[in-house]
């Protein structure tokens, strides 16, 4: 690598380490993992895809402690997707389960 990409990477990453909105995205998105959940769906699919927006509306709405998600594309671009549901309480991922049961998700 050229000795002018490393500075600019350089630079790259001391203007990122100094934005305080990027400071607060990782703050918000850094915690211990006590749960998880996943769903498996195509979410090319405007139902399910609307199952993964109101699950993440649950979650900004009920859960209690810090939470993220995670889309993972299948192996070899298959039509299904994985969506990890991460929470810093287990009390809310189970909450979680019980509400994606509910849904007969």
């Amino acid at each position: 690598m050229a000795i002018r990409n490393i500075e600019s990477i350089r630079r790259m990453t001391a203007r990122l380490r100094s934005d305080p909105h990027f400071k607060a995205m990782i703050a918000r998105n850094n915690f211990a993992t006590a749960a998880s959940t996943a769903m498996v769906l195509d979410l090319n699919s405007r139902s399910q895809n609307d199952r993964h927006h109101y699950a993440a509306q649950w979650c900004e709405a009920e859960a209690r402690g810090k939470w993220r998600r995670l889309i993972v594309e299948r192996v070899r671009h298959a039509r299904l997707d994985r969506v990890y549901f991460d929470f810093e309480y287990e009390t809310d991922q189970k909450a979680f389960d019980d509400w994606l049961a509910a849904q007969g998700w």
